[in-house]
């Protein structure tokens, strides 16, 4: 779900292509809640029970008639009148509005209220949607104001959006009682041109507000933490070490440190040799219930913190001075045998000089494998250490320093169960033997049904509408796709690719019998889109934004089978 779409021009501008799923549908959408709600009247005590439609609503089915214009946008597509689009948003936030001017919420129990705030408040596709409707929900009247303040479960997700001394956020924080807490601190500085010297959120910052946080420690859930350079992210680590070696329960079970200034460097501002280049034990040893753990840009002791039954691994931009050894990583590897998600940026084992003979470890529960900023010798050096027959979603992204080739050779018989697979600025050399072996690595995976795109050359999209029979003896015996590679592709989410390279493609699956029957369309790049690229690719398959935050619903359904 995308967040609430800011105010649009007048409804009688024009609005482009105002169909479900873009942004102008959803401006539309808003527009017309205001202009309905502007003329309606307050309810009274003395009009509280009547129900008062708007004058300009005429005596109709309501449901019949939207069920008409739905139709209407669903057959029509993008030449679909303007104002059957309209009045279609006009009458099911009519319905809407009825509904809830002559339902009685006050008459319901106080627990069933609760449970309806919680659902509304936690049902939100981002974090600032739900800020705001947390917001709504007590400036509604008293009585909702008390009810929901008086539900701890309604403020116990924090994230810090607003500026020091953070006044709504810990006023939050104090209204989460003895609930479990998630904290979300993100203290990116949009101004930062990339100097560590001139950051302006420090050390000291970081370290006063750790102490107004952490006297509710052991009730902290999630601890997500987002800086640009070293004091802050030190000091987040060695906080908690002390608190760990000082025997204050710790119970996160999800924990985030991302230091996203220059990848990769070591030394800087904040970690001169003070005591920074010993790396501290995470929570001082106190990981007993840590299952998420997610590191970017910085490190701790891999030897002597407790790293067991973890099920999201997310190590990203650390320099193989920092990283674990290879023995410890497998060692990590196998006391986590539930890691359903394991996601390499730029980061993973360290590379030995020779070569050894081992058992790659099976990872039956891993769901999920991201892959990226590897060279091509690193990159299969980690493939190799592990197996994962069940795999469903796998990510390649930023390996455009060679021919990978060699890579996708390895891939082909390791992941053949994947139906969802993402190529981000992937490079392969589509040589008579690299069309081989790619198309080799599309018939491995029949399953495959979602497809995410990024600055990818048009020749490797193109070899999924090649016929493999015209390959036969090169391809191998495999006949379970038939003459067409991964028939069960359905949904692209593309951006950074020509509209016509889609275009195209979708044309000559459709040609095949195996259309694509839904494109996503990336934010913001999408915005970027002209009107007659997104008319194009209207005319071969529905259109939508992918929502930010948040997985499509077709992701969802493909990782819950």
């Amino acid at each position: 779900m995308n967040p609430p779409a800011q105010p649009p021009a007048p409804i009688s501008a024009p609005f482009g292509l105002l169909l479900p799923g873009t942004p102008q549908y959803a401006m539309l959408q808003v527009q017309v809640q205001r202009e309905m709600l502007a003329v309606c009247p307050e309810p009274t005590h003395e009009t509280k029970s009547i129900l008062s439609i708007p004058t300009h609503a005429a005596p109709i089915d309501l449901a019949q008639e939207i069920s008409i214009g739905e139709a209407l946008m669903k057959n029509l597509g993008p030449r679909v009148d303007p104002s059957v689009i309209q009045r279609t948003v006009r009458l099911k936030f009519l319905k809407v509005w009825i509904f809830w001017r002559s339902f009685r919420l006050h008459d319901l129990p106080q627990e069933i209220i609760n449970n309806i705030f919680r659902l509304v408040v936690w049902s939100t596709g981002h974090p600032i949607e739900g800020v705001r409707q947390r917001l709504w929900l007590t400036w509604v009247c008293r009585s909702w104001r008390a009810l929901a303040i008086g539900d701890a479960t309604l403020w116990n997700a924090i994230w810090f959006r607003d500026p020091p001394p953070y006044e709504r956020s810990l006023e939050w924080f104090r209204r989460a009682g003895s609930a479990r807490i998630d904290i979300r601190l993100n203290e990116r500085d949009p101004q930062w041109g990339q100097n560590e010297d001139q950051h302006k959120f420090t050390a000291e910052q970081m370290s006063d507000l750790l102490d107004k946080l952490f006297v509710k420690l052991p009730q902290i859930r999630m601890l997500v933490v987002i800086v640009d350079n070293w004091p802050p992210a030190i000091t987040v680590l060695r906080k908690l070490q002390a608190a760990g070696n000082s025997d204050i329960p710790i119970n996160i079970e999800r924990i985030e440190i991302h230091r996203v200034g220059k990848p990769y460097v070591w030394l800087g501002p904040g970690f001169e040799s003070d005591g920074h280049r010993d790396p501290p034990i995470l929570n001082g040893g106190q990981t007993r219930l840590l299952n998420h753990l997610c590191l970017a840009g910085v490190h701790i002791d891999w030897n002597d913190t407790p790293l067991q039954n973890l099920t999201v691994l997310d190590l990203r931009c650390m320099p193989m001075e920092a990283v674990p050894t290879l023995a410890r990583f497998r060692e990590i590897l196998l006391e986590c045998p539930m890691l359903n998600r394991l996601a390499l940026d730029g980061s993973g084992p360290q590379p030995i000089g020779k070569p050894v003979d081992h058992v790659p470890i099976d990872l039956v529960h891993l769901k999920a494998l991201i892959l990226g900023s590897f060279s091509l010798p690193y990159a299969c050096f980690v493939v190799s250490q592990f197996n994962a027959p069940h795999l469903l979603d796998l990510t390649l992204m930023a390996l455009n320093n060679d021919d990978y080739i060699p890579l996708i050779r390895l891939l082909t018989p390791k992941f053949k169960a994947v139906r969802l697979l993402t190529l981000y600025s992937v490079q392969v050399e589509i040589t008579p033997q690299g069309r081989i072996e790619v198309m080799r690595w599309f018939q491995s995976m029949p399953d495959l049904a979602y497809a995410r795109i990024a600055q990818l050359r048009p020749s490797i999209l193109k070899l999924l509408c090649e016929d493999p029979a015209r390959y036969r003896g090169v391809l191998g015996t495999d006949t379970r796709s038939g003459h067409i590679l991964c028939p069960k592709l359905k949904t692209l989410e593309i951006q950074a690719l020509p509209y016509q390279v889609i275009v195209d493609f979708c044309r000559r699956r459709r040609i095949m019998g195996v259309p694509i029957t839904k494109i996503y369309l990336n934010s913001p790049w999408s915005s970027s889109l002209d009107r007659n690229a997104v008319r194009a690719l209207h005319s071969v398959a529905p259109v939508y934004v992918a929502p930010v935050g948040t997985n499509t619903m077709e992701e969802n359904e493909l990782l819950d089978r």
